[in-house]
């Protein structure tokens, strides 16, 4: 099953041009940063937050483009009646809105690994630490993916939430200024404990509240508990 529709997830994807896009997006993103964060290292002012924050945007921003991109390959199996075809055989449609789930997460992860080593983004980091700030960024995919169905009907509508989900990228950043007991208001953006984990591995002085690891633990469970949520509500809207 996961083999049947992970081709028609790439069918999906290569039949339009947005969706081809977003699937070249992260290496627009690795192109621009591969350059544009060594220059801000070398002309930004000493102790400037500048060039690790535009690190963290970048490799955030990778998981989240999976997401958006099952986010409307589920609108166009919404518009083409797919899951409602589905209802009528032995297959599951919460299975198989599982499993494209599963491969948004794949592909984000895949992808950050990339990211990361094509840029040399974090020069100093372990492959395990590489290892699972990239899970815990692509475990926003599902989420991102979720948000957009659950609150949207069409393309467009679909394009407007994805728009405005786009804004929870921003609590991330607030992470950067805030590391005391404070953090707790940025907690539920599901792309803050990879920040906090990508700021660990930059900013060797920050003091944070918890080690790397826990910070992992945390935002796997956060960010599981996250989709497990949406997929709720998403499977109430949809009458799955």
């Amino acid at each position: 099953m996961l083999k049947t529709i992970l081709k028609a997830e790439l069918k999906n994807i290569f039949r339009d041009r947005m969706y081809i896009f977003f699937m070249v997006y992260p290496i627009i993103i690795g192109t621009v940063g591969y350059f544009l964060i060594p220059y801000l290292e070398e002309t930004s002012s000493p102790g400037s937050l500048l060039p690790s924050i535009l690190v963290m945007l970048f490799i955030l921003m990778t998981g989240y483009i999976f997401g958006a991109l099952t986010a409307f390959t589920l609108l166009d199996d919404k518009d083409d009646l797919v899951l409602m075809s589905l209802k009528v055989t032995p297959i599951s449609v919460k299975l198989y809105v599982a499993v494209k789930l599963f491969i948004s997460f794949v592909f984000g992860f895949i992808a950050t690994i990339i990211l990361i080593y094509a840029t040399n983004f974090l020069p100093d980091s372990s492959f395990w630490i590489v290892l699972m700030i990239s899970i815990v960024g692509a475990l926003q995919a599902p989420g991102v993916a979720l948000i957009v169905n659950s609150f949207s009907d069409n393309k467009v509508e679909g394009f407007v939430i994805m728009k405005m989900s786009a804004l929870i990228l921003a609590f991330p950043v607030i992470a950067f200024f805030v590391q005391s007991w404070q953090e707790v208001f940025l907690v539920f953006a599901p792309g803050f404990w990879s920040a906090r984990m990508i700021q660990m591995e930059l900013i060797t002085a920050v003091e944070a509240n918890f080690s790397l690891i826990v910070y992992f633990v945390l935002g796997v469970i956060y960010n599981l508990l996250f989709t497990t949520l949406f997929m709720k509500i998403y499977s109430k809207r949809s009458n799955l």
